[in-house]
This record gives structure tokens, sequence and C-alpha cells, in this order.
């Protein structure tokens, strides 16, 4: 559930805010008779952007397996 708060608690504690929209994804300000939403901005991140994996094998040997795996 989204939290809503008022413009007035909002404006006191803008740092509960913005912390609150991060952990919940949005959160609800209303203010008169208006409701405005806060989110985080969504990474741009790719989904091929991964960490890579020490399997502690040489540039040879990669060599060695690609020769090995064209005799076939």
């Amino acid at each position: 559930m989204t939290a809503t708060y008022t413009y007035a608690k909002a404006k006191q504690r803008f740092d509960l805010i913005l912390k609150k929209a991060s952990l919940d994804g949005k959160v609800k300000i209303r203010k008169d008779d208006q409701l405005f939403i806060i989110m985080p901005e969504a990474k741009n991140v790719s989904p091929l952007d991964v960490e890579g994996v020490d399997i502690h094998i040489t540039t040879k040997d990669i060599i060695n397996l690609i020769h090995e795996s064209r005799k076939g």
C-alpha cells in the first residue's frame, strides 16, 4: 500500500518521504485538492551489465579449447 502524507508533513520530513519512496516505490503527497506522487527514477541498467566471474583459465587454455572443439 502506498503511503500518503499531507503537504505539511512531507515538508517537515522530506528525508523520510524520500526514504519511504525508495523503499516502497512511491509516496503520495496531498496538497489542497491535488495529489502528487514522488517515486525514484528507474536506473538505466543493461541486463548484459553483469559482474565477471574469475574461473582461473588462461587465454592459452581458451584457445586450446577452441581448437579442440573445431577438430570434431
